[in-house]
């Protein structure tokens, strides 16, 4: 009796580490390898988690963004490739989650109601003029300091996440954000 052939020609072909070890150098087509070798597989894991087809894509897509972006973290001496690669799709998965039974879904009427209750239809002149000012400040920030603040408060990532972005040392990045949020506070008085 033959052995079955693998359901996947990328599985026997693809290293692993050597693909996280390209996507390191800033070769992004290893990721492209991973993506094709692994594919089939990763969806079922996620499709198992989230329990949810529409959102499966977008988990993957975060995933592979984050396998990119860790990739020189990755040390071969605490475990497989393999392994990273679907702690990371998993952790994802998780996460979306997490997400998604904190997110409500409203309609439009009913939110329309709760804006209105809570800004009232006469502060729209005041909240206009609040945004001009909020924008005027942010756009005369240096572009890596208003990223920063962006970055965090928007996007809601880590210090050291957006250290890692920038390409700057952590505390320089708490130092920013701290730094023009008072300046910020101040000029909006």
């Amino acid at each position: 009796m033959q052995p079955k052939a693998s359901a996947n020609p990328y599985q026997k072909t693809i290293s692993y580490e050597a693909a996280l070890l390209e996507c390191a150098a800033g070769r992004k087509a290893a990721v492209a390898r991973i993506y094709r070798g692994e594919k089939e597989h990763l969806r079922g894991v996620v499709k198992r988690i989230v329990r949810n087809h529409d959102r499966v894509d977008d988990v993957i897509h975060d995933a592979f963004i984050q396998i990119l972006r860790d990739s020189p973290n990755f040390d071969p001496s605490r475990g497989s490739a393999r392994a990273w690669i679907y702690t990371i799709v998993r952790n994802t998965a998780l996460k979306s989650c997490r997400k998604a039974s904190r997110e409500v879904a409203v309609e439009d009427e009913r939110l329309d109601a709760m804006r209105e209750r809570r800004f009232g239809s006469e502060d729209a002149d005041d909240r206009m003029a609040e945004y001009a000012t909020l924008r005027a400040c942010l756009e005369a920030l240096e572009p890596q300091r208003r990223a920063s603040l962006i970055l965090a408060i928007i996007d809601g990532r880590t210090h050291a996440e957006i250290a890692l972005c920038l390409g700057v040392p952590v505390g320089t990045v708490k130092s920013w954000i701290r730094r023009e949020l008072v300046a910020l506070r101040a000029q909006m008085k």
